[in-house]
């Protein structure tokens, strides 16, 4: 978009057909190879949770293009939600997209709604990520409906709040950059360019890409010109004209060239204005623009008209008169009569300007009148509304009249009840007083059975780290005499047989025997309380463990996201415990073909996923491994957290466990210990 002549005009277009900034983004080559990309996942993917992510985001990308398309695979994957009110909320929230976009604003407000009332019982990041985006949503809907004050609110008291909470890179700028572009609607330009310049430093604070950035650029460019300071609308212009991605087709493109022609219509540089707006209508054409393609066109004729070439306005005229996305509003209906009529008449055809100008009149006038009739309307109903409320009064006034006879009556019977009311009085409050006595001792037993279950509670979880620190304690100390003492005492056996000058038969087949012996000890210590951890942390050893425990039969995938190295080590060793019973558990069990391990943390909170396609259980009957899954439940207790399993036989099993790296445990580290 550098290194060419840009721009523009003096008055703003009067186009009224106004669509969501996300609408407008054509699908430009880049969008193709991400839609690509979005299908490759939702074909191959390895669990229902990544499956019904690819088609959300699928579904998002159609949302502007085909409807159908969209619902239909949100469709597909709706039944793996069943059960996962996290993804119930979420398809919900998606499906209301494409009520918003079809105007169906009824449903669409339904649609959101529930989905809140899911989310709102979720009080996860990103769930408060969901909620900011759904409440955007609901704002749009007021915004489309001529609230703009409700518009505003909305996106200042919840989605920038919940923003915040989901700490999702993203979220904040585009809400800031919202809330710039309704202060530029109210003309409130220093606000807008405030919150347009706060957008952009957050985008820059979040690592995002500069696509974000230039539309905030060139709103506040936009701003400046409106403000009349052509000079600092031309230092933003020329901030975005040096960033790389400004030399690319973009989404961007066209609004980019229309900015640079209203900055040369402001300098009187015509040329350079027409320019600007030829380039930009190339690229709206290539983008499918078509809304911004008129616009541009609408500029040029009154650049034109600017500079006395009117025939060449004239054309423009007619071409405007050609389209629909232009004419299909009344009011650019109007205008294009009018702008015509005066068109002809500085071409001289004063005729055809004449018959226009009274065309326009007509039409004018019966715009108007349609307005008076509704304000005669509205006049009428205040004055049936006077009117009844003049024959409220009189019936009032009356009423009051009766009532002032009836009151004297009222007050001796008053006085004659005031009496017993008295006594009653006394004794409900006697009976309030048993009452709240009562009360008060219950509530004193609830608190004192509440403390002894807390201090029960604390006892378990004492017991229970006792009993783990004891156990890992024990396995150190075997795992080393098994490493120093068996080992040691084999490995002198092997130098011994190796020693014999002349082995016999027996001897050469009892070696091989005695080396599978040392490696199988060897194995064993390494089980007990592998050296990986202690050297290189927990992701390490346990993508050791995945492979190590790998067979022809059985494949283990290990997937870890965003794990810190500053993991207390105590908290580490009960998350490779807890990874390696249930591997155990399915490899013994399962029989599975797939067994997908995935790690994952925010912040303090922990999370771990063991997914196998084995042939699964029945939770609730006994079985085999009820004894693991309780070691592991203790381990995930330790650390303040809580352990599930999902099974049912021939569907697999998974187990999610959810741990706190802040629980306040005791910090012994017991891999170091002698």
């Amino acid at each position: 978009m550098t290194g060419i002549n840009h721009h523009p005009m003096r008055t703003a277009i009067i186009l009224c057909c106004i669509l969501l900034a996300a609408v407008v983004n054509a699908q430009s080559p880049t969008d193709t190879r991400y839609l690509d990309s979005l299908l490759k996942v939702f074909n191959h993917a390895r669990s229902d949770s990544e499956k019904i992510r690819a088609a959300v985001q699928i579904s998002s990308y159609w949302v502007y293009t085909d409807t159908v398309k969209a619902m239909a695979i949100l469709d597909k994957v709706a039944p793996l939600s069943d059960g996962h009110p996290y993804y119930e909320g979420l398809i919900t929230s998606v499906r209301a997209n494409a009520s918003v976009f079809t105007d169906d604003f009824e449903n669409a407000r339904q649609r959101l709604m529930a989905a809140e009332k899911i989310f709102e019982k979720i009080n996860t990041p990103a769930a408060y990520g969901q909620r900011a985006r759904l409440w955007y949503n609901y704002a749009t809907i007021e915004q489309r409906k001529g609230h703009d004050k409700d518009f505003l609110r909305i996106i200042l008291e919840r989605c920038i709040p919940y923003g915040e909470k989901s700490q999702e890179n993203g979220l904040l700028p585009q809400y800031f950059s919202a809330v710039g572009v309704a202060f530029m609607n109210e003309r409130e330009y220093d606000k807008a360019i405030q919150y347009q310049q706060k957008a952009i430093d957050k985008y820059r604070q979040e690592g995002l890409k500069d696509d974000f950035i230039i539309w905030n650029y060139l709103r506040i460019a936009n701003c400046y010109l409106y403000k009349n300071e052509p000079a600092k609308a031309k230092k933003n212009l020329d901030i975005v004209s040096a960033m790389p991605e400004s030399r690319e087709e973009r989404a961007y493109t066209a609004h980019y060239y229309t900015v640079y022609a209203s900055y040369y219509g402001a300098m009187k540089q015509y040329e350079a204005a027409l320019q600007a707006i030829d380039a930009g209508m190339k690229a709206a054409r290539h983008l499918n623009q078509a809304h911004r393609y008129s616009e541009l066109l609408y500029r040029k004729y009154g650049l034109l008209k600017d500079m006395k070439r009117y025939r060449e306005a004239k054309s423009i005229l007619d071409t405007l008169a050609q389209d629909k996305s232009f004419i299909g509003h009344e009011k650019n209906q109007l205008t294009l009569k009018k702008e015509m009529a005066e068109t002809m008449a500085s071409l001289g055809d004063y005729r055809s300007a004449y018959e226009l100008m009274m065309a326009h009149k007509q039409q004018n006038d019966s715009v108007n009148n349609q307005a008076v009739r509704k304000q005669v309307e509205e006049m009428e109903i205040q004055y049936r509304n006077a009117e009844h409320e003049k024959k409220i009064a009189l019936l009032e006034s009356e009423q009051k009249e009766a009532a002032a006879k009836a009151n004297s009556q009222r007050l001796f019977n008053w006085l004659l009840s005031a009496a017993a009311s008295l006594l009653l009085v006394l004794a409900g409050f006697s009976w309030l007083f048993y009452r709240n006595q009562k009360k008060l001792s219950a509530q004193e037993e609830v608190n004192y059975r509440q403390q002894v279950k807390a201090m029960q509670h604390q006892q378990q979880l004492l017991s229970t780290e006792a009993m783990l620190e004891g156990a890992e304690r024990e396995r150190r100390r075997m795992a080393r005499e098994l490493h120093d003492g068996l080992g040691g005492l084999l490995s002198g056996i092997r130098i011994k047989l190796s020693g014999i000058t002349a082995p016999g038969e027996e001897v050469l087949k009892i070696i091989p025997q005695v080396d599978n012996a040392v490696t199988e000890v060897r194995r064993i210590a390494h089980n007990m309380m592998p050296e990986t951890l202690t050297r290189f942390g927990v992701e390490t050893a346990l993508q050791e463990l995945c492979e190590s425990l790998q067979t022809p039969q059985t494949a283990i995938h290990f997937e870890a996201f965003d794990l810190q190295k500053d993991i207390p080590v105590a908290a580490q060793l009960v998350i490779y415990r807890i990874v390696q019973e249930a591997l155990s558990n399915a490899l013994r069990y399962a029989a599975a073909k797939n067994i997908l391990v995935q790690c994952s943390q925010n912040q303090h909170m922990f999370f771990i996923t063991v997914e196998d396609d084995g042939k699964g259980f029945d939770p609730k009957k006994p079985q085999r491994i009820g004894i693991g899954l309780s070691s592991m439940e203790n381990r995930a207790r330790y650390l303040n957290g809580k352990l599930e399993l999902e099974s049912q036989p021939g569907a697999g099993t998974t187990i999610h466990a959810e741990l706190d790296l802040n629980a306040k445990v005791k910090e012994i580290n017991i891999l170091q210990q002698s």
